[in-house]
């Protein structure tokens, strides 16, 4: 008798040790499902990845991720984007002269300074010049109430896929410090993984300082931390013309896949007055674009003046006012 109660005991026994093992195994396989997932395998993905990048609007605009579109007030972020907006959702072939490539002809922008009343009257106003109908515009839908954004911008990308979302403004949903770069990034990489989820292009518009029009076109001139430059693909500043009150400069100052010749000129458009944008097809060195200082301008062309002469550059310095022959070096380098 307590020869099968002893054999019962220990038969419990290996029944509990087997479960525990079991257990144990199955939380170890499940942490090793949790953490290939998060592996991409570079030989798997050289065989499903083309040596084309693929654009939304070649070869600027990718098909997916993140950009922006920074600027001083008034130069026309907004208006060039809705622009955008409209140009995929209506089957336009090009915009700003780049081709187009959409795969859905849908777009979402988020407007958090105007209202459809508003919106309404502006595309109005640019209809009468593109000569498009108003069902074009059917795939083209925008938010106005940014509560519960990411969600309801979830449920529209699960409804629907779509091309673009455009988000106006950058500063109307980020309530932090602009230059605390961990809370920068971390707001931003809700709209990077939801773009990467839904295959889409998310372009954040966003202000450039007040005293950055004296400077050349850079991504340094965005307001806030380099967090924010720092997540975006593609940077773009758009810059009024320093003469002709028309014309604006699309300027590439960051792309992480574009080659030189797309960063030191900018892309002239003309600003109509039915507020389209059409493409000049010139192009200007940023170095142009800056509002000239014509009192540092006089002591450029005396330090050059000095230099020929033979000044060493603290001679230079000195009778010029600086303290330091860096300043100097500055100078004669612009």
């Amino acid at each position: 008798m307590t020869e099968f109660k002893n054999n019962d005991i220990v038969e419990a026994l290996r029944r509990e040790t087997q479960q525990l093992i079991d257990e144990m195994l199955e939380r170890e396989e499940a942490e090793k499902q949790t953490f290939r997932k998060y592996l991409v395998n570079g030989f798997d993905m050289l065989q499903t990845t083309t040596e084309q990048m693929d654009y939304l609007m070649a070869p600027l605009l990718p098909r997916v991720g993140m950009a922006a579109l920074v600027g001083s007030s008034d130069s026309g972020k907004s208006t060039l984007l809705r622009g955008l907006a409209m140009a995929i959702s209506s089957g336009a072939k090009r915009y700003l002269g780049f081709e187009l490539q959409p795969k859905h002809h849908s777009a979402i922008y988020v407007s958090t300074e105007d209202d459809a009343t508003a919106i309404g009257a502006l595309m109005q106003r640019q209809l009468e010049e593109l000569c498009t109908p108003k069902e074009a515009y059917a795939t083209l839908d925008f938010i106005f109430d940014t509560d519960n954004l990411i969600e309801n911008l979830e449920a529209m990308l699960e409804d629907k896929p779509r091309d673009l979302v455009i988000v106006d403004a950058f500063a109307d949903l980020y309530t932090g410090p602009m230059n605390e770069n961990n809370r920068v990034r971390s707001f931003l990489n809700i709209f990077s993984q939801l773009a990467i989820k839904h295959n889409t292009l998310i372009i954040f518009l966003h202000h450039t300082g007040k005293r950055t029009e004296s400077l050349a076109p850079s991504k340094h001139n965005a307001i806030g931390s380099q967090g924010f430059e720092a997540k975006m693909r593609l940077l773009m500043e758009l810059r009024q013309d320093p003469v002709r009150h028309d014309i604006r400069h699309l300027c590439v100052v960051k792309g992480n896949y574009l080659s030189s010749e797309y960063k030191h000129d900018s892309f002239e458009l003309r600003f109509t007055p039915s507020l389209n944008f059409d493409a000049t097809g010139e192009r200007v060195p940023f170095a142009m674009l800056k509002e000239r200082d014509e009192e540092r301008d006089e002591k450029i062309e005396l330090a050059r003046a000095m230099r020929e002469e033979g000044k060493t550059l603290k001679e230079i310095a000195d009778a010029l006012g600086y303290k330091s022959i860096s300043s100097v070096h500055t100078l004669l380098k612009e």
